[in-house]
Order: C-alpha cells, then structure tokens, then sequence
C-alpha cells in the first residue's frame, strides 16, 4: 500500500474544496440567466409609461436644441430604477447628455435619435417577436461577470440584437445594446 503524505492529502482537499464551495456559492447567489433577464427586458419595453427622453428635449426636427438637465437626471434614475441597466450603461447616458449639451452650446443644437433607444429601430419590433426571437434564435456567453446574448430576430424583418451585459450584485445588467 502506498502512503500518501498527510499534508499534500489535505492540501488537495482543501484546495479542491474551496474551488467547489466557492464556484458553486457565486452560482447559487445568480438567480437568474443573461436569457432571462433580456426577457424581463423586452417584457419592460412594452410597458405604456417607460420613460423616454425626449420629454426632456426642445427640438427642431431631429435636431435638439435645448436640453432641461434637471429632467434628464430624474429620467437616469428611472431607468436606474428599473434594476435592468449597469452603472456602465447609465454612465454611457450621462456622458452622451453632457456631449448633447456641449454641442447644444457650441453649435446651437445637438442630435437627436429619431429611432427607439433600446430596439435600434424606427420600427421596434414586438414584445411578442423579440421573446420568440430570444427562445428560438439565440445564443448566449459567459465569461466571467460578463455576458453577451445574440438574438437573431427574422420576423417582422432580420437583424440580430447583440446585448452585453455585467453581474452586477449578482444581477445581470444590460451594459451596451447593438445591432447589425
């Protein structure tokens, strides 16, 4: 019988124990996939009251040409509220509203989105083709505390929707919206 170093024994066990307890504790504490939380996200979309932007605009057109900050802050901490956004995202906001503003002062106006913030779109497409999209055409990766999740939408036309996303807390949260 061959013997086995008592130290080393332990050590290995102690080494692989902790591995386990500690992977499976940051599992145990993610209640929910990046899939599930875009599901939650596009469920969100659909609400009649999200708060949007550009009740906070003057514009001529698509060109803004006044901004109320004081606006622009209570609508970041709704969408602050809501728990779906990173601090990256809502960091993201921020600095774009300040660059709206320099631009507002140094050439009378700034630009506008004349498209839905979080679909990319003119046209968003429905809850109901976004959630179809997401069960039936996507994928997912993981690495670490980020996330990306490609859905490929086909209906009511195509375009895949790549969204990135942070743990943040143990909560998956939306740090960048694409398109392509």
């Amino acid at each position: 019988m061959k013997k086995i170093n008592p130290p080393y024994s332990w050590l290995t066990i102690s080494l692989w124990g902790i591995c386990f307890v500690s992977t499976f504790t940051v599992s145990a504490q993610v209640k929910e996939t990046p899939k599930q939380r875009m599901a939650q996200f596009y469920n969100w979309t659909s609400k009649e009251n999200i708060p949007f932007e550009g009740d906070c605009y003057e514009a001529d057109g698509v060109d803004v040409t006044k901004i109320d900050m004081m606006c622009i802050q209570k609508y970041l901490k709704s969408i602050e509220a809501t728990g779906l956004f990173s601090s990256i995202y809502i960091k993201g906001l921020q600095q774009e509203f300040v660059k709206k503003q320099a631009d507002i002062k140094k050439n009378g106006y700034a630009e506008g989105i004349d498209y839905d913030r979080y679909t990319l779109s003119q046209d968003p497409p429905s809850v109901k083709e976004l959630l179809f999209a997401l069960n039936n055409s996507s994928t997912t990766a993981i690495n670490g505390n980020k996330a990306k999740v490609v859905v490929k939408l086909k209906k009511p036309y195509s375009i895949s929707y790549i969204y990135s996303l942070d743990l943040e807390n143990n909560v998956w949260k939306l740090s960048k919206i694409e398109s392509k």
